[in-house]
């Protein structure tokens, strides 16, 4: 279901909720060396744990987008393996196994990239309309 604005429900969760715990983890994790200079020292594990809350929020979301069974399932799989992902994320940073962190970080960027792929396609890519000169691509 879309809100007046056009984004749906799950749009502007993953905005508000995984988007800025993501975004800020990922600079924490690969500008370690700002991080010890200027950051917070909590605010790794911290971004880690919103994450794995935002996960959590994922799993049970009741409007999956897809209208297949096959969609549901698809989400479903990547629902849980992102909170299988960032528990083992909290439980590496939590045990200073930064080597870990980053590795396992890396994987969960990597499945979700997967995911927005197989839910957010191009569907002119799909249909093969034509370019801005008349010409199917």
């Amino acid at each position: 279901m879309r809100g007046p604005s056009g984004t749906t429900a799950l749009g502007i969760f993953m905005k508000s909720r995984v988007n800025p715990a993501f975004s800020k983890l990922s600079f924490l994790l690969f500008h370690e060396d700002d991080h010890e200079r200027d950051g917070d020292p909590s605010a790794l594990s911290a971004s880690a744990n919103e994450l794995a809350r935002a996960a959590d929020g994922l799993v049970g979301w009741p409007d999956l987008p897809g209208e297949s069974e096959q969609s549901k399932l698809v989400f479903h799989e990547y629902a849980d393996s992102m909170k299988a992902d960032t528990g083992k994320l909290v439980e590496s940073l939590r045990s200073n196994q930064m080597d870990s962190a980053r590795r396992l970080f890396e994987s969960l960027h990597r499945k979700c990239d997967a995911c927005h792929h197989f839910f957010r396609y191009d569907l002119s890519s799909v249909m093969g309309q034509s370019g801005a000169d008349g010409v199917r691509p």
